[in-house]
């Protein structure tokens, strides 16, 4: 298998690049100068000279502080950089796995399954929500809902009232590799054990402070664990 990625030197795409040179595929990381996905003709050059098998989207404005005030960065790129992508891929016949978020769902359940609706709260999760409905759209599409960390907890403070599935990144790619080399369309979630955000942090951080959601700056969902 040949997979064409975007993103391939973000926390996902980097550990996804990994893992596949240990297998026997190939796989192809354009810098996002080269394959810029708000330029579609860019893509699809990209596409022509490596001629994948799939098309893997991890490419995306992952900073939902951000989000909240640079709207134009957060439409041209989780937007229409993924509606570029999936015009593209259509021209193609490309088959898309694209990676979306547990974000699209409020939080006020948890434990939401593929076919609960999505109700994005936060701006940047508004962003992704398009970008996964523009890639439903395509037949030959799958779409990854998951949610990660490094492979270390990346602040000093943990909420111990939000809810999550979310896990470190070297125990999510594997998933997401899994799903890559599948033949799957549809949506499909990586996940792993439902568990606050303090306890995830303390496998990794034992010395991390616990804080409640309401003492942040920024809007978090409580519960926003997949099954």
């Amino acid at each position: 298998m040949k997979i064409l990625l975007s993103g391939g030197s973000g926390i996902l795409g980097s550990e996804l690049v990994n893992l596949i040179k240990k297998t026997e595929c190939e796989v192809f990381f354009p810098t996002s100068k080269y394959m810029d996905i708000t330029d579609i003709n860019k893509i699809k050059h990209s596409i022509e000279e490596y001629a994948p098998d799939v098309f893997v989207h991890a490419s995306a404005f992952t900073d939902v502080k951000r989000c909240e005030t640079e709207l134009e960065k957060s439409i041209d790129v989780n937007i229409i950089g993924t509606c570029n992508v999936v015009k593209a891929c259509s021209a193609y016949n490309l088959r898309l796995v694209h990676i979306s978020t547990d974000y699209v769902f409020d939080g006020n359940k948890g434990d939401y399954s593929i076919n609960d609706p999505i109700n994005p709260i936060t701006k940047y999760a508004k962003s992704k929500a398009a970008a996964e409905l523009s890639a439903r759209m395509y037949n030959k599409s799958l779409v990854i809902r998951t949610s990660f960390y490094g492979k270390t907890f990346p602040y000093d403070k943990a909420v111990i009232d939000q809810w999550t599935t979310k896990d470190y990144i070297d125990i999510i790619a594997p998933m997401v590799l899994k799903e890559v080399m599948s033949n799957k369309i549809g949506v499909v979630h990586c996940k792993s054990k439902k568990r606050t955000i303090y306890e995830i942090a303390k496998d990794r951080t034992p010395t991390v402070v616990p804080v409640l959601r309401k003492e942040l700056n920024i809007l978090v969902p409580k519960d926003t664990s997949l099954i």
